[in-house]
């Protein structure tokens, strides 16, 4: 008998998640950390383009995502996180593919994240998924360190995945 009681489960995020997105991302520096009014407002306003990952009933990874607003068929991902043991294990991968094979009332074509100049695992994630796609990967600076006022925070570069075609699953 296989014991699946360590299996990660991939659903939309609830209300009740914000706490506990909140607290992940705050475990896993540097990731910028949000009130929880605004992981509050991912977890029912965006829900139905992020992604949670569970494992034993506890959160372990987590993806709030939406769609563009001027691009219909453009997801923009705006936070990726996996729990520090679970890393390197594809997780953030199939979170990914959760989101893209949804469907959605346009089609999706394009994928936009911003990724730190020196967050390589990030880099690493989204060049595989562009390959995976077969398509290309465009960056270019979206925010400068300036943008950031006072704050110590590094630039922002624009990834922007596609054109791509997706077979879906559902519609949301």
């Amino acid at each position: 008998m296989i014991n699946n009681s360590h299996q990660i489960i991939f659903r939309l995020p609830k209300k009740k998640d914000a706490r506990s997105v909140m607290k992940l991302i705050e475990d896993s520096p540097p990731l910028d950390v949000n009130s929880l009014y605004c992981y509050l407002l991912i977890c029912t306003h965006f829900a139905q383009t992020s992604v949670l990952a569970e494992q034993c009933n506890e959160t372990c990874g987590f993806i709030s995502a939406y769609l563009h607003p001027e691009r219909k068929d453009t997801i923009f991902v705006w936070q990726v996180v996996v729990k520090k043991n679970l890393r390197e294990q594809g997780v953030a991968s199939k979170m990914l593919n959760s989101i893209l094979h949804r469907a959605y009332r346009v089609p999706l074509h394009y994928l936009e994240t911003t990724v730190n100049p020196s967050n390589k695992s990030s880099n690493a994630l989204f060049s595989t998924l562009a390959k995976s796609l077969n398509a290309h990967l465009v960056k270019s600076l979206l925010f400068s360190e300036d943008d950031f006022g006072g704050e110590k925070h590094e630039k922002e570069m624009l990834y922007r995945i596609g054109p791509f075609d997706i077979l879906t699953k559902e519609e949301i």
